[in-house]
């Protein structure tokens, strides 16, 4: 299942790094508006944007150093002093009615040139989260778990000169949405483009107006490489002028994960089904319920009657998520011994699956998504045609809708991402960029696992990746791991390489 949440881990790491790589609180910055969803999309409403904080270059520094000396190893010291805003704005759900989301603004500022007159925009999609409390504007709470994610992009786009705007997608933070449309490319793409307009509207109302210089560029990691190509997708359509585009490590090819599902075997051994692909799952299922409202008449007939009821307003948890299943709140399986298949299994398979009543999945409600995929394959690892096929299924129409692999960028695109990545899958970026090739774009995949060749324009990003694989294996732990491949070596090397990639253009 797609999509871990990124961590951040550079506080261990100093040595690699350091070989390889020899403030005040502020006050509403514009007058009050209605909070009126009636307003339109990307409308912006009261009381935004609100100045969070102001730091200049050596507060910016030192901010950052607390994720670890090593991120400004990675992204260099700052050039800039930040300012943060908080900004609130209309956008829509999943079925298109009207909402409100929320987004870091970060601009910005000093007497360094890089730092003043007309800026170039990164719009930056953030992974995915299970915790409601998500404000990537508020880097100083360490409860809020937006102010891990933060670092990043102030370190290296804020810190050096770019306007950063990240929202914190519908169903985070302040958002009136009870559930966050995961995946849904339309949606999330909406949200993007409403906090872009919301964030241009308040740019120009602050007390020191900040200015474009032209210059779009998209990026983000994890579901926020989903979401960044999904924004650039839509971008493209509308007419968007687009200078480049990033996406990390994103599950693009949506149907590749589920339909797989379908192959012999693929639901024997569910060590790999953990609690947080579960949830992701449980998130997923919502998203596409509320976008489409045809997978079920009652979520009982797609999860155990035990916790069905439950699974709807679940996520994004106000609760920590380690207390959901010691709390009951979840279960402790995810498939039941009821499943067609169960008594063919190992005694050691047979004990990850629970009694129905333990069991996250109503079991005939999977079997029908498996038949269906038996019986209308689709031919998703095609370069050409991949949803060329006509599932009978809901779900599977769902999953089919939301892959990516319908259009060309035309504007500069690099793939970023690392064949070993055990969350996302590297065949989520080879299959979209075969798509891509086949339908006449001249997008670029990179693979930062893999070695340095002759001239290689990505070869800082590809020592780094392999720097952090020593180094994780020096300190005695596992490079192959979600948090240390996904979370944190692919992640960083590939966050370099999109701002390499940017500074082209």
């Amino acid at each position: 299942m797609p999509n871990a949440i990124p961590s951040t881990r550079f506080l261990t790491l100093g040595a690699a790094l350091a070989v390889l790589l020899s403030g005040c609180g502020g006050s509403p910055a514009s007058p009050d508006r209605a909070d009126d969803t009636s307003a339109g999309r990307g409308a912006l409403l009261r009381h935004s944007p609100t100045r969070l904080l102001s730091l200049d270059a050596a507060g910016v520094a030192t901010q950052l150093n607390k994720f670890g000396t090593q991120l400004l190893l990675v992204a260099g010291a700052p050039k800039c002093g930040i300012d943060f805003h908080h900004v609130e704005y209309n956008t829509v759900g999943a079925a298109g009615e009207p909402t409100t989301a929320s987004a870091a603004m970060l601009v910005p500022t000093g007497a360094d040139p890089a730092c003043g007159g007309k800026r170039p925009v990164v719009l930056y999609g953030h992974g995915s989260s299970f915790q409601r409390k998500l404000n990537m504007a508020d880097i100083t709470d360490a409860t809020n778990e937006g102010a891990g994610r933060i670092g990043t992009p102030a370190a290296m786009y804020a810190a050096q000169g770019y306007i950063v705007i990240a929202p914190n997608y519908a169903g985070y933070d302040t958002s009136r949405l009870n559930y966050h449309p995961h995946h849904i490319a339309d949606q999330q793409s909406k949200d993007m483009i409403d906090a872009l307009g919301a964030a241009r509207t308040a740019l120009a109302g602050l007390p020191h107006p900040a200015g474009e210089n032209g210059k779009l560029f998209i990026t983000g990691y994890s579901e926020g490489g989903y979401v960044a190509m999904a924004t650039h997708r839509a971008m493209q359509a509308a007419g968007i002028t687009v200078t480049a585009s990033a996406p990390q490590s994103g599950s693009y090819a949506e149907s590749l994960d589920y339909e797989v599902l379908g192959t012999s075997g693929a639901l024997d051994d569910l060590r790999a089904f953990s609690l947080s692909t579960q949830l992701q799952l449980v998130m997923q299922i919502t998203a596409w319920q509320k976008a489409y409202g045809n997978l079920y008449t009652s979520p009982s007939d797609v999860y155990s009657g035990t916790y069905a009821g439950a699974m709807e307003t679940l996520l994004p948890a106000t609760m920590a998520l380690d207390t959901l299943v010691a709390d009951n709140k979840f279960p402790q399986y995810f498939l039941s011994q009821d499943m067609p298949h169960y008594t063919g299994l190992t005694a050691a398979q047979k004990a990850y699956f629970g009694t129905p009543a333990q069991s996250l999945m109503n079991a005939s409600y999977l079997s029908r998504v498996l038949a269906d995929i038996a019986a209308h394959p689709c031919p998703v690892t095609s370069a050409v045609a991949p949803l060329a096929c006509a599932p009978a299924n809901p779900m599977r129409a769902a999953w089919l809708k939301n892959d990516l692999r319908t259009w060309a960028p035309s504007a500069p695109m690099l793939m970023c991402g690392g064949n070993g990545d055990p969350e996302v899958s590297f065949d989520h970026a080879r299959l979209t960029h075969a798509y891509f090739q086949a339908h006449g774009s001249a997008a670029q995949l990179l693979d930062v696992d893999s070695p340095v060749t002759d001239n290689d324009p990505y070869a800082r990003s590809k020592n780094l990746f392999a720097a952090f694989r020593q180094a994780v294996i020096d300190s005695g732990d596992d490079p192959t791991t979600v948090d240390n491949y996904h979370g944190f070596m692919a992640n960083v090397a590939c966050e370099v390489a999109a701002r390499d990639f940017f500074s082209r253009f």
